[in-house]
């Protein structure tokens, strides 16, 4: 029913193709894989590793659920996200939630008294009603008001394995609310992921493969063009010490267009790269860096026991932007493990 809602709008409502709105997706993940760079269309392992490509939701590992608290932007924005693979199913299916949210947003419409130069509403003299801050007007405080901006995800995926390759599906819905708008999406990813050498992956990612949909309230239809992400991977074990060295990079290609912030072209497409380096000690010790598609330097720490993990990232924004830095913390458990915890009590 709520499918048939959907698309019964989607033939009512004027469409626009945008570039932005569904940056929840693309700012989320845990500590360990943003402090990589996000460069993890190769990842597997974690139910968090399935919203980078659908492929490796079956190769969850035992720090099967995840949760992730994202400060952003000085402590502006603020995320939430849960991660669990859902058993008692013929195939693997993993459920990733995500919330984002940020409060006292100042909203400035209508506090400037467009009086014109005079001062003197009603006159019609030079500027007034204009809509510019002009020499002998002012603002008027007592009608700023604030609003809240709230952004609920839901990426739920599943995968199987074709021969030498594991491919996956996930279907994404989005709920934001701005104000007093809202407006409910719905999107489609594909991945595939591969072993082409020893210790070497191959990963390919479609994102918003048909297309995604924001459909607002207001009747306004938001789409979004796909992009596609694609990656190599290599992990290097030394023999004489427990220590393993995984080197990773990702190339994306959006086509919604060119950015001043992209790293390459292809034609009228804008493509972006990422990087990152994973150094783990005997299992447990982990220091990571990277480089993510705004450029911005990465790193992180991460330390893991039989049934647990902590993990932490620090990723910078741009240089003179003076937005701060964005800090994560991540804890992913054992599900098993808390089954039975559960169960002596």
């Amino acid at each position: 029913m709520i499918f048939v809602f959907f698309f019964v709008s989607l033939g009512c409502a004027e469409s626009y193709w945008v570039r932005y709105g569904w940056q929840v997706f693309q700012s989320a993940g845990d500590a360990r894989i943003l402090a990589l760079g996000g460069a993890a269309v190769t990842d597997y392992g974690t139910s968090v590793s399935p919203l980078f490509n659908p492929a490796a939701s079956g190769k969850v590992g035992l720090h099967n659920v995840n949760y992730t608290h994202q400060s952003r932007l000085a402590g502006m924005i603020s995320s939430d996200l849960l991660g669990f693979p859902i058993r008692n199913f013929s195939r693997p299916l993993n459920l990733i939630v995500i919330h984002e949210g940020i409060d006292q947003i100042p909203d400035t419409r209508n506090i400037l008294l467009d009086f014109g130069l005079d001062g003197v509403p009603g006159t019609g003299d030079t500027g007034e009603g204009n809509g510019i801050l002009d020499e002998g007007e002012r603002l008027d405080k007592s009608k700023l008001k604030y609003f809240s901006q709230r952004q609920l995800g839901l990426h739920l995926s599943t995968a199987w394995k074709k021969e030498k390759y594991e491919i996956g599906v996930a279907l994404k819905s989005l709920y934001h609310n701005l104000g007093e708008f809202s407006g409910t999406g719905i999107g489609l990813d594909v991945g595939m992921l591969a072993t082409p050498w020893e210790n070497g992956r191959f990963g390919l990612t479609i994102r918003d493969v048909t297309t995604s949909w924001q459909v607002w309230d207001s009747g306004t239809v938001e789409r979004f063009k796909p992009t596609v992400i694609t990656g190599l991977s290599h992990t290097y074990r030394l023999s004489n010490i427990p220590l393993s060295i995984t080197g990773m990079g990702n190339v994306e290609l959006d086509a919604s267009g060119r950015t001043l912030d992209d790293d390459f072209m292809v034609g009228k497409y804008g493509g972006r790269t990422r990087f990152g380096l994973n150094i783990v000690y005997d299992y447990k010790i982990s220091v990571r860096l990277g480089r993510n598609t705004i450029g911005s330097i990465t790193a992180g720490i991460g330390l893991s026991w039989e049934n647990l993990s902590l993990d932490y990232a620090f990723v910078n924004e741009p240089s003179g932007s003076d937005l701060g830095a964005t800090h994560l913390v991540s804890l992913a458990l054992n599900s098993d493990w808390i089954r039975g915890y559960i169960e002596k009590l």
